[in-house]
């Protein structure tokens, strides 16, 4: 009944639950009443194959601030991406790999929230992506798997959002140059478009010269208007002006634990997720099924670089 899948809920804090409702349209008796009419149009869509967990829908809905019909069209395109970028959306077992690359420490998500009300951080340090140990594709796939997980169980994240940190010390050429802008536009879009979470801000650091002439490339192929702010920092300290120090590991001068301990904490959380992504197999959509227009969205948006450049803000 409503009322046990209810009591069942995590509650939010006062603070998330104020600024869920005044940010999101949050009204928490109607949630229920949502989550049923979501299963019911997923179930009546003979091309659609999508999850209809709770904390799954949860997440779509508050990413668009419960509008149904946005909501179903986000939906839509998550399954959709399947097809349209099995690069990184297919094939998402546990693997003793995925662990792996996990050790590598190229993403990690400090385990507190930036403060009671506060969005959810990720640190992401591409220099750990070497090519003779791992490729950005599988970076991306671990990537857009911790955060459909956290999706479903970190509030902070769905409400308050995310800061994404980019570190990008100690990049070469060789490791930059594996980064092709279709994957790069393709990931910006799947973000975009099809995520149940919001990218706040991002936050490139250590960035080195050569670095911002291929993060100017890569990003004269993205949308001329983001829904994000990114921000260039020549030293990771001026960070702070943005972020507290609560944010950020010790590594860097933060007190959210040491990165290994972050590491640690989602290897036990991939490991106890097996089984939820060994059903992702049976996820997506069969095009042919599709009744009205075949996706334009897909096809307009992913062929073609079309893009402006823009400026960027540097401290």
């Amino acid at each position: 009944s409503a009322t046990s899948s209810e009591k069942m809920r995590r509650p939010l804090s006062p603070t998330l639950a104020r600024l869920a409702e005044e940010e999101l349209n949050e009204t928490p008796d109607r949630i229920q009443q949502d989550i049923i009419i979501l299963r019911v149009w997923i179930r009546q869509q003979p091309h659609l194959r999508a999850r209809t967990e709770d904390d799954f829908l949860i997440a779509f809905l508050r990413r668009c601030r419960y509008s149904l019909e946005e909501t179903k069209r986000r939906i839509d395109r998550y399954f959709t991406y399947y097809n349209l970028f099995p690069e990184v959306m297919s094939n998402r077992s546990i693997t003793q790999r995925l662990l792996e690359i996990n050790r590598l420490g190229i993403h990690v998500i400090p385990k507190k929230p930036v403060s009671p009300q506060g969005a959810r951080v990720i640190i992401s340090q591409f220099c750990k992506v070497d090519p003779k140990q791992s490729s950005p594709r599988e970076a991306f796939k671990l990537l857009f798997m911790m955060l459909e997980l956290l999706a479903q169980e970190c509030d902070n994240a769905t409400v308050a959002g995310l800061f994404w940190v980019v570190d990008a010390r100690d990049v070469n050429m060789e490791q930059m140059l594996q980064y092709d802008p279709f994957l790069l536009k393709k990931s910006f879009m799947f973000v975009d478009q099809c995520l149940p979470l919001r990218f706040m801000e991002i936050h490139l650091v250590n960035m080195i010269p050569s670095g911002q002439t291929v993060f100017n490339f890569v990003t004269s192929f993205l949308p001329a208007k983001l829904p994000w702010k990114f921000v260039v920092h020549k030293k990771s300290e001026d960070l702070y002006k943005h972020l507290p120090p609560e944010a950020m590991t010790i590594e860097y001068g933060g007190n959210n634990g040491y990165q290994a301990e972050a590491l640690d904490y989602w290897r036990e959380k991939l490991q106890a997720s097996k089984d939820y992504f060994e059903q992702d197999a049976q996820y997506g959509t069969n095009e042919k099924l599709r009744v009205g227009l075949a996706n334009a969205w897909a096809s307009g948006e992913l062929s073609g670089t079309s893009g402006s450049f823009r400026k960027l803000e540097v401290d």
